[in-house]
């Protein structure tokens, strides 16, 4: 029997100029905060890439702040903030929010935007939120690549993904 993986949402395979672009990087050998010339090649993939992503998103390069992953991610951007969200985050969301927003046919009802938190999409329903404008924080990790956004159109003052 042949198997069809469909779980593309957790893991996908990389595309080959991915894939490329990541062995170049691990070839370079350098502290991107040195002076000398192995770090300013480190820091020129670093800000290659970081220029990369400020234009996938429509924001500046400097709005952009790397972590290891949206967990990471999520925790420095919501911890110890009182964001409010509904029940259906992703639990690196939810561990740092208060799940006391009700949803309608899956739609988080939102009433204070500066102060909740809400997944673009979930990896889970593929429902897809309407985000309100001055939106506290939007997770866009399951939209980013899916979905046409840019940050500046969220509405969102912090996202990650």
């Amino acid at each position: 029997m042949r198997r069809v993986y469909l779980d593309h949402n957790a893991t996908s395979p990389l595309r080959p100029e991915a894939r490329a672009a990541m062995l170049a990087a691990m070839d370079a050998l350098g502290n991107p905060s040195s002076v000398h010339s192995e770090g300013r090649a480190a820091k020129a993939i670093v800000e290659k890439a970081r220029g990369q992503i400020s234009e996938a998103f429509g924001v500046g390069a400097h709005d952009i702040v790397f972590t290891a992953s949206a967990t990471e991610a999520a925790a420095l951007a919501l911890k110890d903030r009182g964001f409010h969200a509904g029940d259906i985050e992703h639990d690196a969301v939810a561990a740092w929010v208060q799940p006391d927003l009700p949803l309608n046919a899956g739609q988080v009802c939102v009433t204070e935007p500066a102060q909740t938190a809400l997944q673009l999409a979930n990896s889970e329903t593929g429902i897809v939120q309407t985000l309100p404008a001055s939106l506290g924080f939007c997770d866009m990790t399951q939209g980013f690549g899916k979905l046409p956004l840019a940050f500046s159109w969220s509405g969102a003052d912090i996202a990650c993904a």
